[in-house]
């Protein structure tokens, strides 16, 4: 069954729960913070955080400008995600996934 939330390891001040959402906001504002792609606007979710047994799984939907480099654009994103999430909250995504859906011209 899937959580809703990520346990941190315990200190001295005790333990850290962060729910999913945390890590979608985050993916959202690295996304909004690069030029030359957006989030998808569908009825689907544009951006689907998992969590199953204290792992991360992270899916966008994107459109890249026709103009850029997919492959490069693409790893810089899960890059840039993956360093932020792990710089935010001390804890690291099992999969950033990125579904390039279409381009904008």
């Amino acid at each position: 069954m899937a959580q809703e939330y990520i346990v941190l390891e315990p200190n001295k001040y005790g333990q850290v729960h962060l729910n999913k959402v945390v890590f979608s906001s985050i993916a959202k504002n690295v996304v909004e913070d690069t030029e030359g792609v957006v989030l998808v606007e569908s009825k689907k979710k544009s951006i689907v955080t998992e969590v199953d047994g204290n792992k991360l799984n992270i899916a966008l939907r994107v459109k890249f400008a026709c103009d850029v480099n997919v492959a490069d654009l693409c790893s810089e994103l899960q890059t840039k995600i993956f360093e932020s999430i792990s710089y935010m909250t001390d804890f690291r995504p099992d999969s950033i996934e990125i579904a390039v859906v279409g381009f904008i011209f």
